[in-house]
């Protein structure tokens, strides 16, 4: 399903001349035609989206639509052994200068002298313990850490 601004929503975005919460008014411009309701429930929490959508509706603001079904896309293909070399050299890499002087110079000098995967195993570990603590605060380097170890693991 689509949500769809209507003319009267548009306008809403505009004029702000409806008390709008601030979850509903974030929820109108989210729906821009674009998005299906998969999408809606990835951004708001359906305990919030649902009624929002609901209040919305019944105002005119949003109207329902059918939405095309969405191609799956391809499966990606395994990587090689070289592909997942060099994936894990440069992620490690580029890891590395967020550790520390000493850390950071040791984990450049075995990603240097590796030529296998195998070798890249001290670095991996020596990335995660330095950098498990500060993953647990940035999202990004916890889904880079994660990348970055199932990499090394190989394919299931």
């Amino acid at each position: 399903m689509l949500y769809v601004k209507t003319e009267a929503g548009r306008a809403e975005i505009q004029a702000r001349g409806r008390s709008l919460t601030p979850a509903q008014r974030q929820v109108l411009i989210l729906c821009d035609g674009e998005r299906q309701l998969d999408d809606l429930l990835d951004m708001v929490p359906g305990a919030t989206l649902e009624p929002a959508l609901d209040h919305l509706c019944a105002l005119g603001l949003v109207q329902v639509r059918i939405a095309p079904p969405r191609e799956r896309p391809p499966e990606p293909a395994p990587l090689t052994e070289a592909d997942r070399f060099r994936a894990i050299v440069e992620l490690a890499t580029s890891m590395a200068g967020d550790l520390g002087f000493a850390a950071r110079v040791r984990a450049q000098l075995q990603i240097e002298k590796a030529q296998s995967i195998s070798d890249l195993t001290d670095v991996v570990d020596l990335l995660y313990r330095n950098l498990a603590d500060l993953g647990r605060k940035t999202p990004l380097l916890a889904l880079r850490l994660n990348k970055l170890r199932q990499l090394a693991a190989g394919p299931a």
